[in-house]
């Protein structure tokens, strides 16, 4: 794989340490964003989804487009070169729906989000050492990212969470992000995965990035300037790519 290529295109020096295969967001990702007009995302019977609304494709489908790029890659299908988002009801948006829904995994995604937000801080505190909860960073770094490692060494896409704030309040779980993760970088003062980001379509270079500094808490940043707290590996369930193996 080639060195990094910085956002402005200019190349970097520092090559990832591994990879999968050929992969580039601009080459396998979708061409547009994670950018949905309001609206219900599912329809009862014979009623109008505007009148009885499931979900709100405002919110995100980051879950969904991330989960498809995998499908079609492993079945090395391209994705479509719409720069819009599919049309609310049409079928490629209702196989995004799809995924986004089994990308929550019965809703054992949001509660991994919950736990990492509020039940490990970024640095010990009383009750953290009181109720024996490690901080983010060690749970990332001893258990998340060597189970995201393995994948990408297995030569697979990574299914990875972003967590992206601190709070007991589960209304911000809709904060976090998903991504794929198809290439690293090991240095000993940081880890890099390079992502394929539903939000930044187009862009090799989005990169979330884990610090490793003795004595000090273990942080994260993302080169996008977006916040970011930790990261773990999400599941993956194969799913045929129907929708996009034809026009929509």
């Amino acid at each position: 794989m080639p060195g990094r290529v910085a956002h402005d295109g200019e190349p970097a020096t520092e090559p990832m340490t591994n990879a999968v295969l050929d992969f580039r967001p601009s080459q396998h990702g979708f061409r547009f964003a994670n950018r949905f007009e309001p609206g219900s995302t599912a329809r009862l019977g014979l009623f109008d989804p505007r009148l009885i609304a499931m979900g709100n494709p405002s919110f995100g489908l980051c879950g969904g487009m991330a989960l498809t790029v995998r499908d079609m890659y492993e079945k090395q299908v391209d994705p479509p070169p719409d720069r819009q988002v599919p049309a609310n009801g049409s079928r490629r948006f209702r196989a995004l729906v799809r995924r986004q829904v089994q990308s929550l995994d019965w809703f054992r995604l949001p509660l991994r989000f919950y736990t990492l937000a509020a039940l490990h801080p970024s640095a010990p505190t009383w009750w953290s050492r009181l109720l024996r909860r490690r901080s983010i960073g060690d749970v990332v770094l001893h258990e998340e990212w060597p189970a995201i490692r393995r994948e990408i060494d297995g030569g697979h896409l990574a299914m990875v969470g972003l967590v992206r704030g601190a709070s007991f309040n589960p209304f911000r779980l809709t904060l976090n992000h998903q991504v794929l993760a198809y290439a690293y970088r090991v240095a000993p003062d940081r880890v890099t995965l390079r992502i394929y980001d539903p939000n930044h379509p187009d862009r090799d270079d989005v990169e979330a990035v884990m610090n490793l500094v003795d004595g000090r808490p273990t942080t994260f940043e993302a080169s996008t300037g977006e916040p970011l707290r930790g990261f773990f590996l999400a599941p993956y369930a194969r799913q045929e790519p129907r929708a996009w193996n034809a026009p929509s």
